[in-house]
């Protein structure tokens, strides 16, 4: 029974380790965002590289600097819906609910929203969001939910 005391524990230090450890996310030059365990490569260009340091390291936030932290994040999200869209309508009504500031572009009345979203995405299917960079086909609140608290 002793031997195996003394064989948990140095399992449970090394698992504990390697799940505090800190990690990268970055953005290369096509724009692809890479969350990894190493830094960048050093000789490619990068945008937007953020260390996260293992959480047990950071003092905790007081409930000040967390609320103003939230306002700093701003969620960009553009829609794009077309007339008698059931889906749309709900896709519009969780927006508003969540009291999310969005742009919408309705491609039915607007032929320069049709071409706007040619140019992210060639399909005609609606409704078609864009949540902090994350492109999101149809409705599904689970789905919403998870775009929007993905960090811009």
């Amino acid at each position: 029974m002793k031997n195996i005391i003394l064989l948990i524990f140095p399992i449970l230090f090394l698992l504990y380790s390697t799940a505090n450890a800190d990690y990268y996310k970055w953005e290369d030059e096509t724009g692809a965002t890479h969350i990894t365990d190493y830094p960048p490569p050093q000789a490619d260009t990068h945008k937007n590289v953020k260390v996260h340091k293992d959480s047990s390291d950071n003092p905790p936030i007081d409930d000040e600097q967390e609320s103003k932290s939230k306002a700093q994040k701003k969620t960009d999200v553009t829609l794009f819906t077309k007339n008698d869209c059931a889906d749309c309508d709900k896709a519009r009504d969780f927006l508003k609910s969540k009291k999310v500031t969005f742009t919408e572009y309705n491609m039915d009345k607007d032929k320069s929203a049709a071409a706007k979203r040619k140019s992210v995405d060639d399909g005609e299917d609606v409704p078609f969001a864009i949540i902090n960079r994350n492109q999101v086909y149809g409705f599904t609140e689970s789905v919403y939910n998870r775009a929007l608290k993905a960090t811009p």
